[in-house]
């Protein structure tokens, strides 16, 4: 990022440190002495004279220094995500338009026909409410410890709740089930580690979410660019998901194998990205190695501020 460089004002006239100080002695002297016999105008105009003296002398000692102003990081946000998914013999878009105000996400509108409207408590995001054809369907509160993310909890039939914990400041793991006679009934468990680089290098997941339970493995790789939702908000971050990217690691996954304890193949996923001048991803194609049919195709539309 340039830095700009702005020259500092030259002094009229150049004075050394030592001559300011001795006339500031002087001064102080002087103003002792006679306190008691000047008139008040008089004392002011030496106090005066003594300040600018002082102003002199830092303008001489910053002579010839560079003064460095750096200009503020732009920032980027979503605007819009154009994502469609393919089957075997058909396909289904979705189109999400992101609406903000003041630079902070206060809904997210997808087909027109859903609306996922936001609350805050500062930076935090404390409620999602959802609309269908403007009719109000449900919520999820946002509970925190400190800083940290806890859990989500959306009331229904069953009510629902999903459990964030961290190690070290860095997320752990991530439970997802629901409530039943007061009981919290775990359907799926992820164990999640991070590399230096703060991406997802591995989760391991137990899911009964299905039947019986499915222990499996997915493993990432990525690139060195931005992740599309870099400068969004950090909670929200942590639950947004699409089929071609999240938002919880820093870059991009380029890769992805999955292994299962019902499969004993492991299948390979390869992510095929264009970038714009910024290096954030504007087209990210999930495609299967195996027979290299495209499982998704995500368009990102951006904003700066």
């Amino acid at each position: 990022m340039p830095l700009y460089k702005l020259k500092a004002k030259r002094a009229p006239k150049k004075i050394s440190k030592k001559l300011i100080l001795c006339w500031a002695l002087t001064g102080y002297v002087y103003i002792c002495k006679k306190t008691l016999k000047m008139k008040t105008h008089t004392l002011i105009n030496i106090i005066c004279a003594f300040c600018i003296m002082l102003f002199i002398s830092c303008s001489d000692n910053d002579e010839g220094k560079d003064i460095i102003v750096e200009p503020p990081v732009k920032q980027i946000l979503i605007k819009k995500i154009t994502e469609t998914i393919y089957y075997s013999n058909e396909s289904e878009t979705s189109v999400s338009n992101f609406a903000y105000e003041n630079n902070v996400l206060k809904s997210v509108t997808t087909n027109i026909r859903y609306k996922s409207e936001f609350e805050y408590n500062g930076d935090k995001i404390t409620k999602v409410n959802y609309f269908r054809d403007e009719i109000a369907v449900g919520s999820v509160m946002f509970y925190y410890n400190g800083d940290f993310l806890s859990y989500l909890f959306s009331k229904g039939n069953p009510d629902e709740r999903t459990e964030y914990s961290y190690v070290g400041g860095i997320l752990a793991s991530e439970k997802e089930g629901y409530l039943e006679e007061g009981k919290y009934i775990v359907q799926r468990e992820m164990l999640l580690s991070f590399n230096q680089a703060q991406n997802i290098t591995q989760v391991t997941s137990k899911s009964t979410l299905t039947g019986p339970e499915i222990i499996s493995e997915i493993k990432y790789f990525y690139d060195n660019k931005n992740n599309p939702m870099k400068f969004m908000n950090k909670y929200y971050r942590l639950v947004f998901v699409k089929e071609g990217f999240d938002g919880k690691s820093v870059n991009n996954i380029t890769s992805e194998s999955y292994s299962s304890s019902t499969n004993a193949d492991v299948s390979y996923t390869n992510f095929e990205i264009t970038y714009n001048a910024d290096d954030f991803p504007i087209e990210i194609k999930k495609i299967s190695k195996s027979n290299n049919s495209v499982i998704s195709k995500t368009l990102i539309e951006y904003q700066s501020i």
